[in-house]
């Protein structure tokens, strides 16, 4: 999705992750108003489903909002009873695995059988993407919860969003550093480096506005 700046096309999610984040409170109160299990089950299904219908009734621009609603409803709910409803044992980290790699042949396979389709643009892609990502992050909260490594999460979990935002400007961006050596393992390293750098520099910036504006 073309946003006008070269290296900010990634940036397109914010307008959807903050219509999220307004409509929070709304979820959370009606999941909390829900008070039989089979009526939650019956919503997570429906949230599920939704989507797959709305690809092939809605035009593009609203079923990539409506879309990301819906599965941040399902997020929120799991995210809301993770200790309920998580298990961290070896058999749900294999378990994890083994859908986070379904997810992935899936999307594959789909892409070299009907790319272009709106099955795949629209079903498949989307459908594969949340499901791998929330795969991923159950099967790291079982490693990290088995492995000591707080401080490294908290320190990555710190710069993680601002080195998303800004990362890709390094790449293909204005000020693209990855034509600096010919290797792109250490370009994306460089390219990581001017993020971090970045990030420290707004901090920087952010505390100098704070002590002035006080």
């Amino acid at each position: 999705m073309h946003v006008g700046v070269l290296g900010a096309d990634h940036t397109w999610f914010m307008t959807t992750l903050m219509i999220c984040y307004i409509l929070t409170p709304l979820i959370e109160k009606i999941w909390k108003r829900i008070q039989y299990k089979k009526t939650k089950w019956g919503i997570l299904v429906g949230l599920f489903i939704v989507p797959f219908i709305m690809a092939y009734l809605l035009p593009n621009y609203i079923f990539f909002i409506t879309y990301h609603v819906c599965f941040y409803a399902i997020v929120y709910y799991v995210g809301s009873n993770w200790e309920r409803l998580g298990k961290s044992t070896n058999k749900s980290a294999v378990i994890y695995f083994i859908v986070m790699c379904l997810a992935f042949a899936t999307r594959f396979i789909g892409r070299v059988m009907i790319d272009g389709t709106k099955l795949y643009n629209l079903v498949i892609v989307n459908y594969t993407h949340y499901v791998a990502a929330a795969y991923i992050f159950m099967l790291f909260s079982i490693i990290f919860s088995k492995v000591k490594m707080l401080k490294i999460v908290q320190l990555v979990e710190g710069i993680s969003f601002e080195i998303y935002l800004c990362h890709y400007m390094f790449i293909v961006g204005p000020v693209s550093v990855m034509y600096i050596t010919g290797n792109w393992i250490i370009n994306s390293i460089i390219a990581l480096l001017f993020a971090v750098i970045l990030h420290k520099l707004s901090k920087g910036i952010r505390k100098i506005l704070r002590v002035h504006s006080t």
